[in-house]
């Protein structure tokens, strides 16, 4: 009978912490520690794979996962491990420090060569996507994949990014699939001059801030596909408006002109609900709605909401009543914007001058009839909501509108102290524009470009490692500046919104998210100083007990939940909930 009273230990003999921290992250991870102690790599193992150890490493690895699991001691020293993976990698000979995440996927990339069921890795030419379903090319670029590898790692850790990289001259695209075994995300709060940013509303005016990356002078079509692509939905209502008026954009004018009216203006996003989009394209009356004080002083930025043509006006009323009645809890009536607000011009709905508003009546009227009493073209209907009565707000919603206009240049919204694991998949996932030094040769041009590349998640694997991107080169090449900053990063983490082959539903903001894809966390590799001359240790759940440990070398000791998140963390470790 195994106690479970204390746990085993790894001793530190000479800048072996990297090594340590990695071995029980794996010595706990679901699927794996099982294929260990059970000893069914015995039967996978590749003896004349010419890229592996002759099973050297995995004997070993194996060996030191049951005395680990064992018990018999507090603590075992892991010298024949580290003597045999130095023979087949000799950069870990010697007691100098090294990167926790490079080795442990050194360490798995050791391990699938050794229990490979591919005796001889055949050579093959990975498929061109050549313009063909996503779908298709994925399936047919992971088989190239399994033909050469077969194992436990490939089977568990691994999974595919999708890798597009796009001509910025004649736009054609290289679209590849590639494996991955870790993600890594980077963290940044700077600044970007080569984006916009946009708003994305959900149906009570609450925003989530989101930036697109552009790196050449599109029109704004493209912007609104490129969104579109972004949020992976086609049904989308886009505004360029403020809390005073709505601007015009056509899909002609370009990304310069889009940011001179971002100065006074928002682009604001919206997911189309379901009755808009059953709407025959025929009968659509994009309507601009806007809700107002009993001043008519603006609460709410103007929206573009979908009716049919025949929808009457004692219809609107209800609409309105519906769905707004419960966030401003008052009375409400309803106007029309009067083109001859300041002119002798007649107004087109009640024909007088210098009107501003027209009272809008519950009547049998359909905005049809509205609609044709316009005669300026690329004017648009505006029903202005007045709210009236106890309770009005002075300004709605003030606090879901968490980012203010002065933020609009931020590549996120987050506090430069700190990040989420979010705001970083989010960075990870926008199009960088390739430097000169790493070129991409385009095939149609002839010519090397500097190519605009995004690098998405087209799947996920059953044990998904992320690595945090602390370290980056410094002016002296022999150094790494370490970025301290806090990433947060839950217990439960959903990545649905960050794979490309879910098919995922309009409700983008508020988790709604029938197709939703959770890893619960089990295991992190914290880093404590810098990196040649820092400390690591690993917080993980323990397979049998289901307690957290923390184990810092030799020195095991159980630690409660609320201890696991800090500021620390450098490798994450999740496992698919389902």
């Amino acid at each position: 009978m195994i106690s479970y009273t204390y746990q085993t230990g790894l001793a530190n003999f000479g800048n072996t912490c990297f090594m340590n921290s990695a071995i029980q992250i794996l010595c706990n991870t679901p699927g794996f520690a099982d294929y260990i102690l059970n000893d069914i790599y015995q039967f996978d193992i590749n003896l004349i794979n010419p890229q592996g150890s002759n099973g050297e490493i995995i004997q070993s690895f194996a060996y030191l996962i049951k005395e680990l699991k064992s018990r018999k001691q507090l603590c075992i020293i892991a010298n024949l491990f580290k003597k045999t993976f130095s023979k087949f990698y000799n950069i870990y000979y010697g007691n100098e420090q090294h990167d926790a995440a490079e080795f442990l996927l050194q360490l798995l990339d050791a391990i699938n060569e050794d229990v490979n069921l591919i005796k001889k890795k055949p050579y093959l030419i990975m498929p061109s996507s050549k313009g063909r379903e996503d779908l298709v090319v994925a399936i047919e670029q992971w088989d190239v994949h399994s033909q050469r590898n077969q194992s436990i790692i490939t089977q568990l850790f691994q999974a595919q990014f999708k890798s597009k990289i796009e001509c910025p001259n004649c736009k054609n695209m290289s679209i590849t699939f590639d494996p991955y075994m870790i993600i890594q995300l980077p963290l940044t709060t700077q600044k970007s001059e080569k984006g916009i940013v946009y708003y994305l509303l959900d149906d009570q005016y609450k925003q989530k801030q989101m930036t697109l990356s552009v790196f050449k002078n599109y029109n704004f079509e493209w912007i609104q596909n490129e969104i579109r692509n972004q949020l992976r939905t086609q049904a989308l209502i886009f505004n360029l408006s403020n809390k005073v008026k709505n601007y015009e954009i056509r899909p002609e004018d370009d990304i310069q002109y889009l940011k001179q009216q971002l100065l006074h203006s928002k682009l604001l996003v919206r997911p189309m609900q379901f009755q808009e989009i059953q709407i025959p394209y025929n009968y659509r009356c994009y309507t601009l709605i806007t809700h107002t004080n009993p001043e008519f002083f603006n609460l709410t930025e103007i929206i573009t909401i979908i009716f049919d043509f025949r929808t009457k006006i004692f219809e609107i009323y209800d609409f309105i009543e519906k769905n707004y009645s419960q966030q401003f809890q008052c009375q409400f009536d309803l106007f029309l914007e009067s083109n001859s607000q300041e002119t002798e011009q007649q107004c087109y709905f009640c024909h007088k001058q210098y009107c501003k508003f027209c009272e809008l009546k519950k009547c049998q009227h359909s905005l049809k009839y509205y609609n044709n009493c316009i005669s300026q073209p690329n004017f648009q209907l505006n029903i202005i909501v007045k709210w009236y009565g106890q309770g009005v707000p002075q300004i709605y919603n003030t606090e879901a509108s968490i980012f203010l206009m002065q933020d609009k240049n931020e590549q996120f919204p987050i506090n430069k102290t700190s990040l989420t694991i979010y705001d970083c998949l989010n960075f990870q996932q926008q199009q960088q524009q390739l430097d000169e030094n790493n070129s991409w040769y385009c095939n149609q041009c002839n010519q090397h470009v500097q190519g605009i590349k995004q690098l998405l998640l087209y799947s996920t694997p059953q044990i998904l490692i992320i690595q945090l991107k602390r370290f980056k080169s410094s002016d002296n090449i022999s150094q790494k500046i370490k970025n301290n900053i806090f990433v947060k990063f839950p217990h439960i983490l959903n990545m649905s919104k960050y794979v490309t082959n879910l098919n995922l539903p309009n409700d983008y903001l508020n988790g709604n998210n029938k197709n939703e894809l959770k890893y619960k966390l089990y295991g992190v590799i914290n880093h404590y100083g810098e990196l040649y001359e820092g400390h690591y240790n690993s917080l993980i759940k323990n397979l049998e007990d289901q307690k957290w440990y923390c184990y810092d070398d030799s020195q095991v000791k159980e630690i409660q939940v609320q201890d696991i998140i800090t500021q620390h963390a450098y490798v994450l470790c999740y496992e698919r909930q389902n």
